[in-house]
């Protein structure tokens, strides 16, 4: 709630428990019973707020690509990992709920600070401008690579079934690791990371 009332977004309506301290007096002092039928936990402690659910933003800047990512843990990571590391959203169809109870959770906030895109494809960020890479478990380029790119939309895959062998993209990333894999929230962490550690690198350099 806090993230979202710091970031300029109004809030239509906030739930308290009685005797919260931690809210403005105009919250709607709810029991304990009632706070669990608003919140989505097992064992809400509130505050709950009601805000508007927003259309899709375009992504203006380097991001993240959620595609047909299937678990709201992984997409609340990838969306605060993009936050983290000063990237936009852009998520495909077939792909959870950004807005979800769960991806919320798991967003910690990071959704009201960067532009989640909905419905994007890989092939429209391309006509765009953006240098498209896949992130790949094997076969790909050395994530350092990230930093010769200006403007990047990083793919990640699904957990399940990762990306189609013939998704047209313009290079392809491989993180080193001593595992078979990792899920994709890490991943796409990995790779925001790195490309925005050359991002300041070339930011330096200017």
């Amino acid at each position: 709630m806090s993230a979202a009332r710091d970031a300029g977004w109004p809030l239509q309506a906030v739930f308290a428990l009685e005797g919260d301290t931690t809210v403005a007096d105009d919250a709607v002092r709810v029991t304990p019973e009632v706070m669990r039928h608003l919140a989505p936990t097992v064992h809400p402690r509130g505050p709950v707020a009601v805000v508007d659910m927003p259309s899709s933003h375009p992504v203006e800047r380097s991001c993240l690509v959620a595609y047909e990512v299937s678990d709201p843990g992984n997409l609340g990571t990838l969306i605060r990992a993009a936050a983290a590391f000063g990237l936009d959203v852009a998520v495909t169809t077939n792909t959870t709920d950004p807005w979800s109870p769960k991806t919320l959770r798991s967003g910690a906030g990071s959704h009201f600070t960067t532009a989640i895109e909905l419905n994007a494809t890989v092939r429209g960020l391309s006509r765009r401008g953006y240098t498209t890479v896949a992130a790949v478990p094997r076969g790909g380029v050395d994530p350092h690579e990230l930093h010769r790119i200006d403007t990047v939309a990083i793919v990640v895959g699904s957990e399940a079934h990762g990306l189609p062998e013939d998704l047209a993209v313009d290079m392809s990333v491989t993180i080193p690791i001593g595992i078979e894999s990792l899920n994709a929230g890490v991943a796409g962490a990995i790779l925001a990371y790195e490309y925005a550690r050359g991002s300041r690198d070339r930011s330096t350099l200017r």
